[in-house]
């Protein structure tokens, strides 16, 4: 118990400084792609890149880590991600932006694997504990990055502030990358890796075999294409609704996290063992529904802050629990498997999201994104409510 306990929190260090990088960079990066002339669509599409990278090789790097181990995949995955942000520093176009952005997503298999790991070091009373845990580093993260990143850009943003903010990112992804080497003790143990020889786990032979996983992936697809649709407009919108710029929007998404932290840190993982892991899920999907709807109606600062109030709330219970359901559908040596199943649907929702967030703020009104968000949630809330009798944890070794 020690030593996963030392593991989990090397873990959660791993992410938390991983995805400060990667908050430090995100609500800059709209106002980086329209320096370099780029339109709303064309700058919501390079964002997007990064999700396509992800869609791509997330499969791959979960089959690697059940193969080989996380740490490996985890490190990869990091030292990536320092490249990237030294390729966007120097970019002089939107083309240029999108291809770095591809390349970070075809390199980041550490975020599947790091969710595999906290289910190794997890049993069934804890799963929904330990993915929390990882919730709350992920919220840390976009507590610190975006003020860090607000901090860096300055009052009057220029070229060379984008390129501080990509420094910066490149560097925390690197201690990120020490963090796992050195810290981070390997969590699959040699016994229950996938060997030569054994039938390996395929994408559509999971889904089309359980159906209950697949029910999940698609919560999962439907629940990070409402979010990609809010994050990628969030900026723009900003700009034109309320006249901010990206030390404001840096601020707000900071803020934003707050919530995520203290709620995946602890009290989700409670309201999971008190209300069940769908329930919670539930909740937390009625929730973020409430929080598009108030913001696409929004036009102050005050109900801006009760409609994030209540998307935060939503992403706080949501995101562990589905998790943690996904999890629960895997057996010892298919876990890396499947949570790169679940990110892979989570990088199409990331895909998909920004190519209709831009056309949608183009062709119809700065707020259709928000209001297209809160459809996707709607459909996500039906899909889990559907069946209730056979939306139940199970491990995959009991089907």
């Amino acid at each position: 118990m020690t030593r996963n306990t030392g593991s989990l929190l090397a873990l959660v260090g791993v992410v938390l400084i991983g995805m400060t990088g990667f908050g430090v960079f995100l609500p800059i990066f709209p106002f980086l792609a329209l320096d370099v002339g780029a339109t709303p669509t064309a700058t919501t599409i390079a964002m997007g890149a990064y999700s396509l990278g992800q869609l791509i090789a997330s499969p791959f790097w979960g089959r690697l880590s059940d193969r080989v181990g996380r740490k490996p995949i985890l490190v990869i995955g990091l030292v990536g991600g320092v490249f990237s942000y030294l390729w966007i520093s120097r970019a002089a176009s939107v083309e240029e932006l999108g291809a770095a952005r591809l390349f970070g997503g075809l390199m980041a298999g550490n975020v599947g694997a790091a969710f595999a790991a906290a289910a190794d070091l997890a049993d069934d009373k804890t799963r929904a504990r330990n993915m929390g845990l990882l919730g709350a580093a992920v919220g840390f993260g976009f507590i610190a990055g975006p003020a860090l990143g607000a901090l860096l850009i300055g009052h009057a943003p220029d070229h060379a502030g984008f390129v501080r903010v990509c420094l910066a990112s490149a560097a925390l992804a690197g201690a990120a990358a020490l963090t796992a080497l050195l810290l981070f003790r390997e969590s699959l143990a040699p016994e229950a890796r996938h060997k030569d020889g054994q039938t390996r786990p395929r994408r559509m032979a999971l889904l089309t075999s359980r159906p209950i996983l697949a029910r999940f992936i698609g919560v999962m697809f439907l629940m990070i294409a409402a979010q990609a649709l809010m994050e990628t407009t969030f900026g723009l919108w900003a700009d034109v609704e309320l006249r901010w710029g990206p030390r404001e929007v840096g601020w707000t998404l900071a803020a934003l996290g707050v919530g995520a932290v203290l709620l995946q840190g602890g009290a989700a993982g409670r309201a999971s063992r008190v209300l069940g892991e769908r329930m919670t899920l539930l909740i937390g999907l009625a929730l973020f529904g409430a929080g598009f709807g108030g913001l696409a109606v929004t036009h102050e600062p005050a109900t801006l802050a009760a409609s994030l109030f209540a998307l935060t709330i939503g992403v706080g219970l949501a995101t562990p629990a589905l998790n943690a359901l996904i999890a629960g559908q895997a057996s010892e040596h298919e876990r890396g498997a499947v949570m790169g199943l679940s990110q892979s649907a989570a990088a199409f929702g990331r895909v998909a999201g920004p190519i209709g967030a831009g056309a949608l703020f183009d062709l119809f009104h700065h707020a259709a994104p928000f209001v297209g968000a809160a459809l996707l949630i709607l459909a996500a809330l039906f899909v889990t409510l559907s069946e209730p009798a056979q939306l139940e944890t199970a491990e995959a070794g009991a089907d």
